[in-house]
């Protein structure tokens, strides 16, 4: 049993509780999610199963789109509103400022995750530490914002956000700097991640482990991964590949990068690496046994 699940996560629940009761419900240990959310997040949270897994990776890397609500002039320790109350001010602005100042986080940015995050230190996640009262040193890193707009403001401290940003972006973190660019702060209230590369939010199904039949909703592996070019190999080649070899594949140039890989009957063997010589190496293969 091989593939992907598309699950709407529900609010509380984090990532890792989503797995853990469909994996009891499927009866399989081979399964994994592909992005972590929050608990107070909802939305898209795609789940691999199987050989799948392979290729979480390669889905967790797409850029995602969110719809946030924050709260102005509220802090929390967590940057969310489960978190404990740090700061509170009655703050009000003008929508102009508002825009000005959201409108200036759009492109590349640098950003330091959350303290409670999953981000590792020492091989245990941030919140780990922080959970012990320790606050280790985080580097920051590069994010893009690729669209960022105002998509409802109450003109006193509810704003409502659509952000479109790539891998790795923490849009806790993200609020809290515009809280801090306001000269306030701020922390999420509601955070929705509507969708995960090609993965939007009419293809989701709940997690109703009594009413839905998740084996029927299972799909292919390769279908989540059609946002990278695709070749086909004969059955030599194929077999070759198979066996962890590398194949010259001169049908067509290709540019350098990750492919998917098919045997020309259609049958897909995972994913390769095309080098400057036009070599295919493989990267990941869905196992044969």
């Amino acid at each position: 049993m091989n593939g992907f699940l598309l699950i709407d996560k529900p609010k509380g629940m984090t990532s890792a509780g989503c797995v853990y009761k469909l994996r009891k419900v499927l009866g399989l240990k081979k399964i994994g999610h592909c992005g972590t959310l929050d608990p107070l997040a909802t939305g898209v949270l795609p789940i691999c199963i199987g050989e799948a897994t392979k290729f979480s990776n390669y889905i967790a890397s797409s850029s995602k789109d969110y719809e946030t609500t924050i709260l102005l002039g509220k802090g929390t320790d967590t940057g969310d509103i489960d978190g404990n109350l740090i700061f509170s001010e009655g703050f009000s602005c003008s929508e102009q400022k508002l825009r000005q100042i959201i409108s200036s986080f759009k492109g590349e940015i640098s950003q330091t995750p959350p303290l409670y995050s999953a981000v590792k230190h020492k091989g245990k996640p941030m919140y780990y530490w922080a959970r012990k009262g320790e606050r280790p040193e985080i580097s920051p890193r590069q994010v893009n914002i690729e669209e960022i707009r105002l998509t409802s403001f109450n003109d006193k401290d509810e704003v409502k956000l659509f952000v479109s940003c790539s891998k790795g972006t923490y849009i806790r973190a993200l609020v809290e700097s515009i809280g801090e660019a306001l000269g306030t702060k701020a922390c999420v209230s509601s955070l929705r991640r509507t969708r995960v590369g090609a993965i939007i939010e009419d293809q989701l199904i709940a997690l109703d482990l009594e009413k839905v039949d998740y084996l029927k909703k299972i799909i292919p592996s390769d279908l989540l991964l059609d946002h990278l070019p695709k070749i086909e190999l004969d059955k030599k080649q194929a077999k070759k590949m198979l066996n962890g070899q590398s194949v010259v594949y001169n049908a067509r140039k290709y540019k350098e990068g990750i492919v998917r890989i098919y045997e020309e009957t259609g049958s897909f063997i995972g994913i390769g690496n095309v080098d400057q010589l036009q070599n295919v190496s493989p990267k990941r293969l869905i196992s044969t046994n």
